[in-house]
């Protein structure tokens, strides 16, 4: 099965509640990864989280597992310090739930340095490029 990602709150809601597995392709991997079983799957601004900023996360929570995933809709390169602020979301989310397993995935419409991608990568989160802006 192909699926498409697309950089919307509602698609991303939508692929995480149908639980199907992420292609390899589609999250720079050698295996596809399957996605737990999520009970809830909402859009939450980020502040909520105590992070500073205007944003939004998609936020679904599991029994043992937590993912969230923040979407950069943009048309430039997301830089290394980008890659390093997303991962720090994921330590934060990670103090809130302390007895689940936090993942994150970044989505964006944009490319990545490859620095970026593979930082992302060692700290055992997910990374999409050159999403559908809809």
């Amino acid at each position: 099965m192909r699926i498409a990602i697309r950089a919307t709150e509602e698609a991303i809601i939508r692929l995480l509640k149908a639980g199907h597995p992420l292609p390899a392709d589609v999250v720079d991997r050698e295996l596809e990864t399957r996605l737990p079983v999520f009970q809830s799957v909402e859009a939450v601004p980020v502040k909520n989280y105590g992070i500073d900023g205007p944003g939004r996360i998609v936020v679904a929570r599991g029994r043992k597992d937590v993912w969230f995933v923040d979407i950069k809709r943009r048309d430039t390169k997301i830089p290394h310090k980008d890659g390093e602020s997303f991962v720090d979301m994921r330590d934060k989310l990670q103090a809130r739930y302390p007895g689940q397993k936090v993942t994150g995935w970044l989505v964006t419409t944009a490319d990545m340095e490859v620095k970026t991608k593979s930082f992302i990568a060692e700290k055992g989160c997910y990374a999409t490029a050159g999403a559908a802006k809809r």
